[in-house]
């Protein structure tokens, strides 16, 4: 008998377990309409998922002919909606799956905001990699388009408009044959080689305006609703204290240590939302929020008061996927050794892919600065086991790689550039050879490059005369750039090109660039002397005595 019982109680077991097994996962089912600024459905309307902010979307749907979608979203915790229409600025929304449930979401997009001026005007595509730091510039006709061309095999090319958004960001172009849709809320436009010519033709009377503004409508999505809200004022805040800092540091040399972002009853306002909000989940989003601001060196900011938000703040809590900037907020709110600590506890606890990918990314960077192989081997095994299909995570391994080529005692890759100054001059490794030189990978909007220029214009009056060479190789949107930067900042009398452009950026990546500055001191034969740290700040003085005494 006590043994029939015994298999009775394991085989109920098993039966539950299987059961329990066979449970749906905990969902989220979102529908609606999504439709466009004129109230029509479109073709080409797509509804996807963001499960992390910065990376590309999945799982797209696409409307019926009404403009209904369906969607369901099954990861716990936060994901973000992306919706999107040619020619429409997409919507992202945060969606929080904690409990089965069935939301709607009505949405009419709005129309991009273009320039009121079209004077410079360019296009990346399939003929330069997608190269949005260095697109090819159209030229104006008298009639008011832009034309640009070029010779290829391919038989239709991909392609996206430059520089004539408000907010420069790539489009889509009004004359294609079709879309196609890039996975961020942007199109690539289509169009048809003929006899081995592509030629593209963008008139700006063929846009699609509008002053309509967006319509959202929720129903029962209460927390949606109240998060996407608090997000539309916040983005907006920082898209203006942005743009001002920009400002600021073209008019100072770069300067950003004085600058001062003057929110208006903003923080004011957001400090009362704080006290009177009433949901745990959006007081802590709030809070963090509040935190993010410390980048702008905002008016009447309160650090102490930041530091206690960020410090209340569970480390598992969905606000962290809400305000995923906040996190990187620790360098000015906390000394390095309390970072440290936080960072640990983050990674292990934190339910927030972005905070973890972001500490993935800190890891690997001092592990790679360390040339520990052995760490990097296991940072690079538990990256591929949390993010199997992440496009975002294999990139991020690939930028460290275990075996660096690129430590003391090697020989740096073949390079050749063109000198910014003179088109007919090139420089390369073997051109180099015979000198000691400093090659220098930075960007005029890069602050702690510009924060070197004293140093390196310091070591090169001391040292030119003594055979010491810089190569300054920038990695800026237009070579314009950088001549502009000459010209009004900082003189730079030596030897220099620009590698922004994607052949440039293939030399980037051949030296391992993962961030700038990154300066290497190279030997006569072409060999590496001294890296990163050793060539910053007094250092730059100090390592250099030693190879010109």
């Amino acid at each position: 008998m006590k043994t029939n019982l015994f298999c009775k109680i394991i085989y109920q077991t098993i039966l539950a377990l299987s059961l329990i097994g066979n449970l749906p996962a905990q969902t989220t089912k979102v529908k609606g309409k999504l439709l466009d600024v004129n109230g029509r459905p479109s073709e080409d309307a797509l509804v996807g998922i963001i499960e992390i902010p910065g990376t590309k979307g999945k799982n797209f749907v696409s409307t019926d002919k009404k403009g209904n979608y369906f969607i369901s979203i099954k990861k716990p915790g936060v994901s973000y909606l992306l919706f999107s229409i040619p020619s429409h600025s997409a919507i992202q929304i945060p969606v929080i799956n904690n409990k089965e449930k069935e939301i709607t979401i009505d949405i009419q997009l709005s129309t991009y905001k273009y320039k009121n001026t079209f004077d410079d005007v360019s296009v990346a595509g399939s003929f330069n990699g997608f190269n949005i730091y260095s697109p090819e510039r159209m030229t104006k006709l008298d009639n008011g388009t832009f034309v640009w061309e070029t010779k290829t095999d391919l038989k239709e090319i991909k392609y996206q408009l430059c520089k004539i958004e408000e907010n420069n960001r790539t489009i889509n172009a009004p004359e294609s044959i079709r879309f196609e849709p890039d996975s961020t809320g942007d199109y690539y436009s289509i169009m048809k080689v003929l006899n081995g010519a592509a030629k593209i033709i963008f008139d700006p009377t063929k846009l699609f305006r509008s002053d309509k503004q967006h319509n959202i409508n929720f129903v029962n999505a209460e927390f949606e609703e109240k998060f996407y809200q608090y997000s539309v004022e916040s983005s907006k805040q920082i898209m203006d204290a942005s743009k001002k800092l920009m400002e600021h540091a073209n008019e100072n040399r770069n300067n950003f240590e004085s600058f001062q972002y003057d929110a208006g009853n903003y923080l004011t306002n957001l400090l009362e939302k704080i006290e009177s909000e009433e949901n745990e989940d959006a007081k802590n989003y709030l809070k963090l929020i509040y935190v993010s601001f410390v980048h702008y060196r905002t008016k009447d900011y309160d650090y102490e008061k930041a530091e206690k938000f960020f410090s209340s703040v569970p480390v598992d809590n969905i606000a962290w996927d809400l305000t995923p900037t906040a996190f990187n907020s620790y360098f000015t709110l906390f000394p390095r050794h309390k970072w440290d600590k936080i960072q640990e506890d983050f990674f292990n606890n934190s339910k927030s892919k972005y905070v973890r990918f972001s500490i993935y990314q800190s890891k690997l960077a001092n592990a790679k600065a360390a040339n520990n192989t052995e760490k990097l081997k296991n940072l690079h095994a538990m990256i591929k086991n949390d993010y199997p299909d992440l496009k975002e995570a294999l990139d991020m391994i690939k930028k460290y790689p275990v075996e660096s080529k690129i430590q003391i005692g090697e020989e740096i890759p073949d390079f050749e550039v063109t000198s910014i100054d003179n088109n007919e001059i090139k420089y390369s490794k073997k051109s180099m050879l015979g000198k000691i030189y400093l090659i220098d990978f930075w960007a005029t909007w890069c602050g702690p490059c510009v924060d070197e220029m004293e140093n390196l214009h310091s070591a090169y009056k001391n040292f030119k005369d003594k055979g010491f060479e810089i190569l300054s190789l920038s990695l800026d949107m237009e070579a314009k750039d950088v001549i502009k930067f000459r010209n009004n900042n900082w003189k730079m009398p030596w030897l220099s090109s620009f590698v922004g452009n994607a052949e440039g950026r293939k030399i980037a990546d051949k030296f391992e660039v993962i961030g700038i500055p990154k300066p290497l001191l190279i030997s006569e034969e072409g060999k590496i002397l001294e890296t990163e740290m050793n060539l910053r700040g007094s250092n730059l003085k100090n390592t250099l005595k030693k190879y010109f005494p």
